[in-house]
Formats: structure tokens, C-alpha cells, sequence
């Protein structure tokens, strides 16, 4: 069982398996979200994943919404709604993210300039969200 949860401790998640991949997003959208340089997110299965507490849902666009604890403000996950059975949480929340390294970028073409990546990594993307 992978755990992890918010900054308060209001909000714990629970993911059965491992998760089908792990990327770094750089599209825009996700940055806001989550207020760093690049959004590290991991793949599940929704019906593998158990929120414990209350987890906020924000309609960040027709096309997906994210979710946040609404005592601390941690960002945890986002869906997209075309694709409800899969459930991306951001890794930085897991108990032990060190267990799950990035296998893909998503969205490079957003990449901040001055930023990094391990160009080794393939971009790989169903859906290419805009911002």
C-alpha cells in the first residue's frame, strides 16, 4: 500500500499497486497548481486510490479538476474528466516519493528555459492540457 497525505494531516490518501507511471508536467496549468517549476504526478487506477478527510475539488478547466485539502492548501491530485477511471496524485505528498522516480515529461514545450530536465526521459501524453 503506497500512503501519503496533505501538510496538515487532514487529508490521507491510500493507493493499492504500484502506480502505472510517474511524470513531470510542465504545461502551465499544472505549475499554478501546484506552485513549483515542474509538477511531478503518479498515475493510478481511481478505484486503487482511498481518500481519507476531505478532499476540495476545483473544476480547473471543461476538461479536468484538481484536488487540495481545504485546511492546509497541499495540491494532491487532478483527474481529467474524459478519463475518470485514472487519478494522477502529485508525488511530493506520498510517504516515501523517493520509491516512485519520473519515467516521462509531459508538455517539455512549456519547460521553463532556465530549468534542468533528465533528457533521457521520453515525453509521453494522452491528453495535452493548454496554460
Amino acid at each position: 500500500m503506497i500512503t501519503g497525505g496533505c501538510l496538515s494531516g487532514s487529508v490521507r490518501v491510500e493507493a493499492a499497486g504500484e502506480p502505472r507511471r510517474v511524470t513531470h508536467c510542465h504545461c502551465g496549468m499544472c505549475r499554478r497548481a501546484i506552485g513549483t517549476t515542474v509538477a511531478t504526478f503518479a498515475t493510478f487506477e481511481s478505484d486503487k486510490v482511498t481518500w481519507h478527510g476531505e478532499l476540495t475539488r476545483y473544476a480547473s478547466s471543461d476538461r479536468a479538476w484538481r484536488g487540495f485539502c481545504a485546511t492546509c492548501g497541499s495540491s494532491l491530485c487532478f483527474s481529467f474528466n474524459p478519463r475518470p477511471e485514472r487519478i494522477y496524485i502529485t508525488l511530493g505528498v506520498f510517504d516515501d516519493p523517493d520509491a516512485f522516480p519520473a519515467g516521462f515529461h509531459d508538455c517539455l514545450e512549456s519547460k521553463i528555459g532556465w530549468l534542468q530536465v533528465d533528457e533521457h526521459l521520453p515525453e509521453a501524453s494522452a491528453f495535452k492540457p493548454t496554460g
